[in-house]
């Protein structure tokens, strides 16, 4: 069961909304794709705002994130923590 290309891209833009606002990085908005590197590369992304990313994104998605579910490739770039949400929801019947 895949997900939509424009489902997958509107959570990919949801989860970089999240990102924006929670590290206070609206002057960077433009620039942010898919390839874009979080941990490490951010200045702004250090552990604290990690957790209240992870916070903020339950809270936007409506999931549950536990501490074992994340590894060091999940904050590695701004795709692939779209990536992670994405699986992260629910594949029920189309809204």
């Amino acid at each position: 069961m895949t997900r939509s290309p424009e489902l997958s891209q509107t959570i990919f833009e949801d989860v970089k909304a999240v990102v924006v606002v929670t590290l206070e990085i609206e002057d960077q908005a433009d620039e942010l794709g898919p390839e874009t590197g979080l941990y490490g590369d951010l200045p702004e992304l250090d552990s604290l705002t990690v957790v209240k990313l992870i916070i903020a994104l339950q809270k936007r998605f409506e999931i549950e994130i536990k501490i074992n579910e994340i590894d060091g490739d999940t904050f590695d770039t701004l795709g692939r923590l779209a990536a992670f949400v994405d699986s992260k929801m629910p594949c029920g019947p189309e809204q």
